[in-house]
């Protein structure tokens, strides 16, 4: 009866034997020979050997400082004095080292999850993105995680406690602010959007933005421009709405009824309302409007009836995304903030997970117009 044999015996080899010559030179490539049990592969206990974990200590080291400096950079402690130079070289020892902050290790002895999260509408408006995408880059910078979830703002706020340190939100489209509970015992903060009775919030400079849009139309000539509005009642809109209304007083122009439509905020919105201002007399000859979304229905409105963008009708739309420059024809835009107010957001959220205190804040980034192919003067009465 042969005894159970070992994966070597099974192959034939012998552990202890010498290798013959041409065995040698087999292992030897590009004139290096090494012998089998110098292999870390081929050891006895069949694992690599492991390089040890390099340690905050080591990166303090290196840079020539305290631990503790070291740890203020990785977490972006913006308290932090130190000179850049000082800085730098703590960043260098970081990426020399190829160290990694252990986020467990950090977890248990601070008590926090290392998550933040952003509660957005939903994913399919640009403007949504640039947020997170300026959120993102600072909790990264802070050591943090960004967790984002769309759809309605209640439900989405009670999955994520106790699962973050903190909470960004934009209340869902159609959720009226008043019902909104927010979870208790975690920070939050409202984003591109204030109402008072829900805490602080960052918001961009809607108003000015709206009368900048607007203006550019009144310089090119439009008497007639309407507005779309979204059909729930949003700070965001009611601030724009203001600035266009200024903008049209300021130039001593009227706003009949038929100037104003209220609609859905989505692409099939931006048609109805277009397709339904279009067949109203007297037509607009120019358009403004929220977002690229809707500028993409009200394109698609024209188009149906024949009506040529911007010779018949010019359209102006909020927050420069990418995608307004790829439109036909090309769209001109305001610029809005979003990548900064994300930043800000996540810095302000940071202090309140501090037990810091903070007011509201309004981003004083002046609005920015872009002109492309979408505007021009109106057409002759």
């Amino acid at each position: 009866m042969e005894s159970a044999s070992s994966p070597d015996s099974q192959s034939g080899t012998d552990r202890n034997a010498q290798p013959t010559d041409s065995e040698v030179k087999d292992l030897g490539t590009s004139g290096s020979m090494s012998r089998v049990q110098d292999n870390p592969l081929s050891a006895p206990s069949g694992r690599r050997r492991q390089k040890s974990a390099v340690r905050m200590s080591d990166v303090a080291a290196l840079a020539g400082v305290d631990t503790s400096v070291v740890s203020r950079v990785i977490n972006g402690d913006e308290r932090l004095l130190v000179r850049p130079e000082t800085r730098q070289r703590v960043l260098d020892a970081i990426d020399r080292l190829g160290y990694r902050p252990n986020i467990a290790a950090r977890m248990l002895k601070t008590s926090r999850t290392m998550a933040i999260g952003l509660v957005i509408p939903d994913f399919a408006n640009a403007s949504h993105a640039q947020i997170a995408i300026g959120a993102e880059q600072r909790a990264n910078d802070a050591g943090y995680i960004l967790l984002v979830a769309s759809g309605a703002a209640e439900h989405r706020l009670a999955q994520l406690h106790g699962r973050v340190d903190g909470l960004l939100y934009a209340i869902a489209t159609g959720d009226p602010a008043a019902p909104v509970q927010l979870p208790e015992g975690i920070p939050c903060l409202l984003v591109n959007r204030r109402e008072p009775h829900l805490g602080p919030s960052v918001i961009g400079n809607d108003e000015a933005s709206a009368e900048v849009a607007t203006q550019h139309l009144i310089d090119l000539g439009h008497r007639r421009i309407a507005h779309l509005v979204v059909n729930v009642p949003l700070d965001t809109g009611n601030r724009r709405t203001a600035g266009y209304l200024r903008a049209m007083s300021n130039a001593g122009l009227p706003v009949p009824p038929e100037l104003g439509i209220t609609t859905d905020v989505d692409e099939i919105g931006g048609y109805k309302a277009t397709l339904e201002l279009l067949h109203r007399e007297p037509r607009p000859t120019a358009l403004l409007i929220a977002t690229s979304r809707w500028a993409m229905g009200a394109l698609a409105a024209c188009d149906e009836l024949g009506v040529r963008v911007p010779e018949d009708l010019s359209i102006v739309a909020f927050s420069d995304t990418p995608i307004g420059e790829f439109m036909h024809p090309a769209l001109t835009t305001v610029e809005l903030p979003l990548r900064a107010m994300g930043v800000t957001a996540v810095e302000m959220l940071l202090r309140l997970i501090d037990d810091e205190d903070v007011a509201d804040v309004e981003l004083d980034e002046l609005p920015r117009l872009t002109q492309r192919a979408s505007t021009a003067p109106p057409p002759p009465d």
